[in-house]
């Protein structure tokens, strides 16, 4: 009985979900949990990776019963742009704060992008920025800079 993956896309993009969840919740369990009411600081990625690396699963499941496409190489400067941005991010966010680090993260990555637009990015940028601030400085209490001076 010979075994053949159908989607292969989807076969290694589901593998890394799930690897890369299964790691995130393991790695948590270092933190503190804490509850439900009082969240510590290892609930929200335990929480983020059991729900990635059961999306990941999914996925997965799908490219070995599916049929489907072959998978295509990512051109250099994608993997560039996405890593740059990320490390943008990492540098910018506890130098200048949020409101600078979120943008020039949205913007690098857009760039990567066929269908960057300026609209695009400062919605994007905007949207995100609001999202970051809501979550981590007022519902989880991060001490993240908006603005570092």
């Amino acid at each position: 009985m010979s075994f053949r993956l159908n989607n292969m896309a989807d076969v290694e993009a589901g593998l890394f979900f799930t690897l890369f969840g299964g790691l995130t919740a393991g790695l948590s369990l270092q933190y503190q949990m804490g509850t439900i009411a009082a969240m510590g600081p290892g609930m929200f990625p335990l929480i983020l990776g059991v729900i990635l690396t059961i999306l990941g699963l999914v996925i997965l499941a799908k490219g070995v019963m599916a049929g489907g496409e072959r998978t295509r190489s990512l051109p250099p400067r994608v993997v560039l742009l996405i890593t740059l941005s990320l490390m943008a991010f990492a540098v910018l966010v506890l130098s200048v704060g949020l409101v600078a680090a979120v943008p020039a993260q949205v913007f690098i990555a857009l760039w990567a992008s066929d269908h960057f637009t300026l609209k695009r990015a400062i919605a994007l940028s905007i949207g995100l920025l609001l999202f970051c601030c809501l979550v981590f400085i007022y519902f989880l209490g991060i001490a993240v800079p908006m603005i570092a001076v």
